[in-house]
């Protein structure tokens, strides 16, 4: 039951970004930020989040760059890379 919520609460955060118009700075903290916060709830270590936030910002931060990328798509597959690596180190 923790694991469905758990993925309600992502996939919840995921689509309040994706239906935001302008995709900035503030609207990737708030996804994070619910991201994190759905994690910590589900007993997750501090540490995995802390460094699942900081993979994720980094991702994007190195993906900003390139010309014609969704960054929307960027931010799902930086965060689902990130969830598959907690799962299976």
């Amino acid at each position: 039951m923790v694991l469905a919520e758990l993925g309600g609460q992502i996939t919840s955060a995921l689509r309040r970004m994706s239906d935001s118009t302008l995709v900035d700075k503030t609207v990737v903290e708030a996804c994070l930020k619910e991201i994190c916060q759905a994690l910590l709830q589900a007993d997750v270590n501090v540490k995995l989040v802390v460094e699942l936030k900081k993979s994720v910002l980094k991702a994007i931060e190195s993906d900003e760059s390139a010309a014609g990328v969704n960054k929307r798509r960027t931010i799902e597959r930086s965060v689902f890379k990130e969830l598959v690596k907690m799962l299976d180190p």
